[in-house]
């Protein structure tokens, strides 16, 4: 699981979630507090909810050919960034922080 916080100016909120997982994903199930998409690429699961201005995600992935999984890859970081405004190098940078504040 991991959580990724929101840069100022992007709002968390579930609209905003449901528009990014459309755009990207196509379709997504609601399951309580937390949207699923199903069978996408190289993921067989994701899991997304909102929790204290945070996003969690969880993901299940499959075995695929590279080439899938490296679509796959480039489809989350898009939705990443545009969600939360951070590019995937901020993101690293980031995680890098908190494991060696911790």
């Amino acid at each position: 699981m991991r959580e990724y916080k929101f840069k100022r100016g992007f709002k968390a909120t579930n609209e905003r979630l449901e528009e990014m997982l459309r755009k990207y994903f196509g379709n997504f199930e609601v399951d309580g507090d937390s949207y699923v998409v199903r069978n996408f690429g190289a993921l067989e699961e994701l899991r997304t909810k909102l929790s204290n201005g945070k996003l969690i995600v969880s993901s299940k992935s499959k075995s695929v050919d590279n080439e899938l999984a490296y679509q796959t890859i480039k489809t989350y970081n898009k939705f990443l960034e545009e969600l939360t405004g951070y590019t995937a190098k901020e993101r690293q940078k980031l995680l890098r922080k908190e494991v060696e504040g911790e």
